[in-house]
């Protein structure tokens, strides 16, 4: 962005700092355009809502308020538009739609939301409505439909609970729910790449979901990752490649090298990826940059992170607000 002050391009400033949501605030990585020569600092529209969103997502987290892609997604498991679910919510339209563009709703607004997501919830809230019968028996029909499912839902639920933890979003999971699959997906997408050995999973991986996160302000997966000796790993993640292994996303060799140490080889197995185009982009984009980058290598370069740094000593969870400040990919 050039300045307005003196034409030349500015430079774009991360630091720590506070913001306000609702009468509380929030740690944030702010972004800021200066001006070198005056040093006037400048916010654009893009910054506003970055900086914006950082701590509204925090706010949702704590409050057990739905993320936007969670609204959305209710609405589209019952196959219907954004007017027919405001009717059934009772819900303005245009209210209904801010919420699944970023506004905060109400407690109460978000409780009746939550309560959607479940078909019973759902059929109560079409019988409370003011839609004609023919409509309300149509929704009812959607909702039954989704309950036969139910039972595989609940299964998929029972195993993202086990294996990631729970699945609301939170910092910690780059505000996006945990999502097996979406986890199960990069690993395939890498071992297609790259065949690489588990240290180098590991490290793409985090560079995949955190470099996403600062890019659009979720991670792809919603895991969570742990600092360790080694660098930044997914918790827990020896059972989260098994169950890569276990669904068919990948095979993992085991190789024996003189010294007696096994080395896991990831290869891709046979089941599809499940990503969105903006989601692979990042995956493509980490993958140019590690491309022939050794195990040792992709640790060091992990240990110039200060994501990993500030939290190596006592392995803890790393925030994804640390994503701002990654030297490796820019």
């Amino acid at each position: 962005m050039q300045s307005p002050l003196t034409g030349k391009e500015m430079k774009l400033l991360v630091r720590p700092s506070t913001l306000v949501i609702r009468k509380e605030a929030f740690p944030v990585m702010y972004h800021v355009w200066q001006c070198e020569d005056t040093g006037e600092e400048f916010e654009d529209q893009i910054l506003v809502e970055r900086n914006l969103r950082q701590a509204a997502d925090q706010y949702r987290s704590k409050h057990n308020l739905p993320f936007p892609e969670e609204i959305q997604a209710i609405r589209e498991q019952y196959g219907i538009s954004a007017a027919k679910m405001s009717e059934v919510l009772r819900f303005g339209i245009n209210q209904y739609k801010q919420y699944e563009n970023g506004e905060l709703p109400s407690e109460s607004n978000a409780s009746l939301i939550f309560l959607a997501r479940h078909p019973k919830g759902f059929c109560q809230l079409v019988e409370l409505s003011s839609l004609e019968p023919a409509e309300k028996e149509s929704l009812i029909r959607k909702a039954e439909d989704v309950l036969e499912k139910h039972a595989d839902w609940r299964e998929e639920e029972w195993k993202t609970r086990l294996l990631m933890g729970a699945e609301r979003p939170d910092v910690e999971r780059g505000f996006r729910s945990a999502d097996l699959w979406r986890f199960g997906s990069m690993v395939k997408f890498f071992a297609q790449k790259m065949s690489p050995y588990k240290t180098q999973m590991n490290k793409l991986l985090f560079y995949a979901d955190f470099t996403h996160f600062r890019r659009h302000g979720r991670s792809i997966s919603g895991a969570k990752y742990r600092a360790i000796e080694m660098g930044p790993v997914p918790n827990n993640f020896d059972g989260l490649f098994q169950f890569a292994e276990n669904e068919h996303f990948v095979r993992m060799e085991h190789h024996e090298y003189s010294n007696g140490s096994i080395g896991t080889k990831f290869l891709p197995d046979d089941r599809a990826l499940s990503l969105e185009d903006v989601e692979l982009a990042t995956l493509q984009a980490v993958f140019e940059r590690f491309q022939g980058v050794k195990g040792v290598k992709i640790v060091e370069i992990s240990h110039e992170e200060e994501a990993w740094a500030k939290n190596a000593a006592t392995h803890s969870i790393i925030s994804y607000l640390d994503s701002y400040l990654l030297k490796a990919l820019e």
